[in-house]
């Protein structure tokens, strides 16, 4: 299943940072990826191409491979949160950003942050799952999420916390 958002989006749940990319506006807005914690926050992009494909994942799948990559407590729940306001689960959810990087999979692993992470390792869920674990110092700091740095991932808690629940996180 390929959906490619542009302007408007009826047949699929629009993660915030497709909204963000086709200039819709919802609070909080949100943008997807990493970045280097190191790096000072550039303009987010004003056009940007979105897209949704692969296997849409359920909340409790997300805590799954959160937890098997070794996530657990708040940081599980977390992270989940994260997930679902960066790709609402989607596996291979791309973002292209203006600077021509990608953010891949499900907890969008920016391709020139973290060049390390392959194409396949990040549209693998499990991959993608052991990648945000790496980057976010085993579940301790999420700050290279933008998504957690503007509160997009709050919605997302009360969710994030079921999912968690049902996997023993």
């Amino acid at each position: 299943m390929n959906k490619t958002i542009r302007r408007t989006a009826s047949h699929v749940t629009v993660p915030a940072f497709c909204l963000l990319a086709t200039s819709f506006v919802l609070a909080p807005a949100a943008s997807a990826g990493t970045r280097s914690s190191n790096v000072a926050l550039a303009p987010e992009p004003s056009a940007a191409q979105c897209t949704l494909d692969g296997t849409h994942l359920s909340d409790v799948q997300i805590a799954q491979y959160a937890r098997n990559a070794g996530l657990h407590g708040d940081g599980l729940v977390i992270s989940i949160a994260v997930a679902l306001a960066e790709s609402q689960g989607w596996t291979r959810a791309v973002l292209i950003n203006t600077d021509c990087s990608r953010d891949r999979g499900v907890w969008q692993i920016n391709s020139y942050w973290h060049s390390e992470v392959s194409d396949d390792q990040a549209f693998d869920p499990a991959g993608c799952a052991t990648a945000a674990y790496n980057i976010s110092s085993g579940g301790s700091d999420w700050t290279p999420w933008t998504t957690y740095n503007n509160g997009a991932y709050q919605q997302y808690m009360s969710r994030a916390q079921a999912a968690a629940n049902q996997v023993g996180g």
